[in-house]
């Protein structure tokens, strides 16, 4: 055995080639492994003559129609009509539709029968079989189609074959054939087993495990071309579940080791959706160090207190530190060593360093706090020296952002059927649908159950979901019409999996035979940029917009503060833990508001003199607050009082006259109303020779008139610009 074999023994005793044995069962222990017929991964990619007998071609259900079923029954035409109608209930389109545009020639194929579908002489059916066959076969023509469907006698199945392999190779391949049945993942193809089994065998090891990735990225010059990209990803694929087996086997918990694989301190998935695969412990120096790192993590893992990406977040900043700490020529051989010295260093070096931005310093200082604080805090060092920590006055300043939701100008041209109808697929648009009207976060929408729905006792549609943050199920009213998009999406995933549905509502559309892996959230992101891009979306400044799948969540949020929605439903609604999150909107309601409001920040005196708002100015936000409470003062039925709160009126009743009033357009109906019922009264009391009625009315009357033609002007002003 080797000196790799040696290592990878997995106890005292136990033999890495003993583990084998009882990691792979017996079915797969052949030389030549045949997979089943119904496989989809080890026999997603039948061989050619397998393409070429698929069962009985069947025709058209659209009646009069001569030619065959393409596709949920239809012909290609037909299927292509119903799509682009919308996907309507199949049934009544079938019963509607009329007939598409037939050939009159027959399909070559002896005993089909129906209509010659395209250039080929092949129906519809034969001509997708032929189009499928020559994806692993470019030399094929349809005339060679045809006479290799008359001389085929049924399909020949995939064979993995491992003959002439050392023991220990052979049961390792083995593992990972196994291993991708067992997964249901991507597809694997003889043809990729095969080059992988003739590498290992012509470079001479004794196993996948005796060298390094490096290794064997260097040795694969004599691969072909064409299969080395997907040679070396199954190569990397069996290695790491080989690796993972050893590690499982060895004896050790997997907190003992210096690299921690996500999948082992996240067993449950909770975190699976985030980036990160790896926890490095390697680079932490002196030892004492790297324990007290491992011990944390550990800790804060088991608590749930952070997630597997916030404590690589952590280890990281302490691995720079080390790094600074090594350069310094500081690095403490023992716990009480670390000064407080070395930290105000470390601190000024973080500052000088061009290099690093300010979000990056203050997240390592913080993470050392953190780290320190909660060492000392359980009192795992108590060599620690007291000074050394970080206070809190030394953390720069952390800008509170606002939500970011999308603006209502972009928000009405996405939303709009048209826009919906570009979207790739019905899995793409179902999600878009629900993260709109729902709030939901991106990763819990994808990963939905197949069928989340529930009703209450008068038949209202809920979601039920799980809460990954919060690690519990939430249940959430819909609409009808998600509704409607959920079910076409259940459809579509029978369609797709016939034998049994996915267990998630959301499947990726690669490497899934199964339907166990939920869409990632890179490829919904990378779909909302090309739709945007392909509906050309732009905001109020024409420029393009940039969206991501979690600003729908912020936008909903933003539409129910606006629309007055109390708080404590909000967050019933997008499920927070508690109410100051949700109390994050309610500083957006006034923003909102404002920037509504400055839209129409002209407003007229009763002289019709314009009194605009400077918004940069030093006084922007005290004279919106201002305005908030004099309109909150008083309600007036043709505009607002500009007196401060704490004054009282000295005019009542007698605001058109009162150098405080102040008036926007949208009362302009009320003002020409007035001016005609103040034109009334001063012609009846001129005529009834009430000479002081007249003189009180008349000054209403001209600032009347101003304001009529300053709010005229401001409206063809505005009127101009649009």
């Amino acid at each position: 055995m080797s000196a790799a074999l040696a290592a990878a023994a997995a106890s005292p005793g136990r033999s890495w080639l003993h583990v084998l044995l009882g990691a792979v069962r017996p079915e797969f222990r052949a030389e030549v492994y045949v997979p089943d017929a119904g496989d989809r991964v080890l026999c997603a990619r039948p061989p050619t003559d397998a393409l070429l007998a698929r069962g009985r071609v069947k025709g058209c259900v659209v009646s009069g129609c001569r030619r065959s079923a393409y596709g949920l029954g239809l012909c290609h035409g037909h299927l292509r009509r119903w799509k682009q109608a919308g996907r309507p209930d199949l049934g009544r389109f079938v019963s509607e539709v009329g007939l598409v545009h037939t050939r009159h020639s027959f399909c070559v194929v002896a005993d089909c029968g129906f209509a010659e579908a395209g250039g080929a002489g092949l129906c519809d059916v034969h001509e997708r079989r032929f189009r499928r066959l020559r994806r692993y076969d470019r030399d094929v023509d349809p005339a060679g189609y045809v006479a290799r469907l008359k001389a085929s006698r049924g399909p020949r199945w995939p064979r993995f074959d491992t003959r002439g392999l050392g023991r220990v190779l052979t049961l390792e391949l083995q593992y990972a054939l196994q291993y991708r049945h067992d997964a249901r993942g991507a597809a694997l193809t003889p043809r990729i087993f095969g080059a992988v089994a003739g590498w290992a065998r012509n470079v001479g090891v004794e196993s996948l495990l005796d060298h390094g990735d490096r290794w064997w990225k260097h040795s694969a010059v004599g691969l072909r071309p064409e299969l080395r990209g997907l040679t070396l990803a199954f190569l990397r694929y069996a290695r790491n579940e080989l690796q993972q087996l050893r590690e499982r086997e060895s004896g050790e918990e997997c907190w003992e080791w210096d690299t921690w694989p996500v999948e082992r301190v996240d067993p449950d998935g909770r975190w699976a959706h985030q980036p990160t695969r790896r926890i490095y412990f390697s680079d932490i120096e002196p030892p004492w160090l790297r324990a007290l790192a491992k011990r944390w993590a550990r800790w804060r893992l088991s608590a749930a207190t952070k997630s597997p990406l916030s404590v690589s977040h952590t280890t990281s900043s302490l691995r720079r530190f080390c790094r600074w700490l090594e350069q310094a020529d500081a690095l403490p051989a023992r716990p009480g060593e670390l000064t407080r010295d070395s930290l105000e260093r470390f601190l000024a070096h973080l500052r000088s360093d061009p290099g690093t931005g300010e979000t990056r310093n203050r997240t390592i200082i913080v993470d050392l706090k953190v780290f320190l604080d909660d060492v000392r805090m359980l009192g795992w060092e108590p060599d620690l020296p007291i000074s050394a920590v970080y206070h809190r006055a030394e953390l720069s300043r952390q800008a509170k952002a606002l939500p970011r939701f999308i603006d209502e100008f972009v928000m009405a041209q996405i939303e709009s059927e048209e826009a919906l109808s570009k979207l790739p697929d019905q899995t793409t648009r179902a999600l878009v649908v629900l993260l709109m009207e729902t709030g939901l976060r991106s990763v819990d929408a994808m990963r939905l159950l197949f069928d989340p729905i529930t009703r209450d006792q008068a038949g209202a549609p809920y979601l039920v979901f799980w809460n990954h943050k919060l690690s519990r199920e939430a249940i959430i009213p819909i609409s009808e019409r998600l509704l409607g998009e959920l079910r076409r999406q259940q459809a579509q995933l029978r369609e797709r999996f016939p034998d049994a549905p996915p267990p998630v509502l959301f499947p990726r559309p690669w490497a899934n035979s199964g339907g166990h892996h939920p869409l990632p959230l890179s490829t919904l992101n990378r779909r909302l940029r090309n739709w945007l891009s392909d509906c050309d979306v732009r905001d109020p400044q024409g420029e393009p917009v940039k969206i991501t799948s979690h600003q729908f969540r912020h936008t909903l949020g933003t539409r129910l503060v606006n629309n007055e929605v109390p708080l404590d439903t909000i967050r019933r609604l997008l499920d927070h833990a508690s109410p100051t999150m949700t109390a994050v909107y309610a500083h957006v309601k006034d923003q909102t508001l404002r920037r509504e409001w400055e839209r129409y920040q002209q407003r007229l005196n009763i002289r019709g003199e314009t009194i605009p708002l400077d918004a940069d100015g030093p006084l922007s936000d005290a004279a919106w607050v201002k305005e908030n409470l004099s309109r909150a003062k008083q309600t007036l039925p043709n505009g607002y009082c500009g007196l401060p709160l704490q004054q009282r009126c000295p005019h009542p009743n007698a605001c058109l006259t009162c150098d405080s009033f102040l008036t926007t357009e949208e009362f302009l109906p009320q003002h020409r109303e007035q001016l005609d019922r103040t034109r009334e009264l001063i012609a009846s009391a001129r005529a009834s020779g009430n000479d002081r009625l007249v003189d009180m009315n008349e000054p209403i009357e001209l600032n009347l008139v101003r304001i009529i033609q300053g709010l005229n002007t401001l409206q063809e002003a505005s009127s101009d610009a649009a």
